[in-house]
């Protein structure tokens, strides 16, 4: 059965993000409300729904209505039966993690490394840590790459214009692995999976049309036509530019939570503030996308 929603949408006032209020994700939502949900996703970057209650088979649903969900190559993480579904946990059953406990803990932008990076993430809290007194941990902060590049220097868009960025997967791993740690394998299978590509370093949103930052610090190796002496600082200072504070939003997580994000539009980086005594469970959807241009 269809459920008309009375929506409404609302600004976190940060440079992205905005609250869905009014919608049950338990429910088939109508195409009106649906749209209203969409234009808001692709003009905030980053959408949230607070105290849903849904099986994995609504979240999946949910996530197929922007398009054909992805298989996450680290299956070992996945839910049993549904392959669809990414475990983001630091839960260990039978001495190994039931999925990634490192995912997100160094800035990023979800599988850039792949030569059509998915359009988006939809993120769904069944477990949120807290401190003793009550304090949820384990928030995510995310960054406006659309805002950030409108605040480049005209020079600096000027000289980067056209150009493109190799993204490695693997260097993303190590660079993580330096910073935090990794609590998974890097498999040569793979790596197999995902070669180096390049992308432009300003990718146009396919929707809006704006022009967003696309490199990270640590993944990016270089940039076509480019000395790594001049390529990497280049990186490092778009990097630091897109993080900037004024950039962000930062969520605050609770369970019933379904928070999904731009993947063109934005870079995240979960927080990690919480041990493993603090049980954190979420469950991840991703939805195919473009090939950046």
């Amino acid at each position: 059965m269809q459920a008309v929603a009375t929506t409404s949408v609302m600004p976190t006032g940060a440079a992205l993000g905005a609250e869905i209020r009014g919608v049950d994700l338990a429910r088939d939502l109508d195409g009106e409300t649906f749209r209203r949900i969409e234009d808001a996703f692709n003009r905030h970057g980053v959408i949230f729904f607070r105290g849903q209650d849904i099986t994995v088979g609504q979240q999946i649903a949910f996530a197929r209505r922007f398009g054909e969900v992805e298989i996450n190559v680290n299956t070992q993480a996945c839910l049993p039966g549904h392959p669809e579904v990414l475990l983001v946990s630091n839960i260990r059953e039978n001495g190994r993690y039931i999925g990634l406990a490192d995912a997100g803990t160094t800035w990023h932008t979800d599988m850039s490394a792949y030569a059509c990076p998915p359009r988006c993430s939809i993120l769904y809290a069944k477990e949120v840590p807290s401190a003793a007194d009550g304090t949820i941990l384990g928030d995510t902060i995310f960054a406006s790459a659309a805002a950030a590049h409108d605040a480049l220097a005209p020079e600096t868009r000027k000289r980067l214009a056209g150009r493109r960025s190799t993204h490695s997967y693997l260097a993303k791993m190590m660079a993580r692995k330096e910073a935090v740690g990794l609590t998974r394998e890097v498999t040569p299978e793979h790596l197999a999976k995902t070669p180096p590509v390049a992308h432009p370093v300003f990718r146009t949103h396919p929707v809006t049309g704006r022009q967003c930052i696309y490199v990270t610090e640590g993944e990016c190796t270089g940039i076509e036509g480019m000395a790594d002496a001049e390529a990497l600082p280049l990186i490092a200072e778009l990097h630091r530019h897109l993080i900037d504070p004024r950039f962000q939003y930062r969520h605050r997580w609770r369970v019933g939570d379904v928070l999904m994000w731009d993947n063109c539009s934005c870079q995240h980086l979960a927080v990690r503030d919480y041990g493993e005594g603090q049980r954190r469970l979420m469950h991840r959807v991703t939805v195919n996308g473009s090939v950046p241009v």
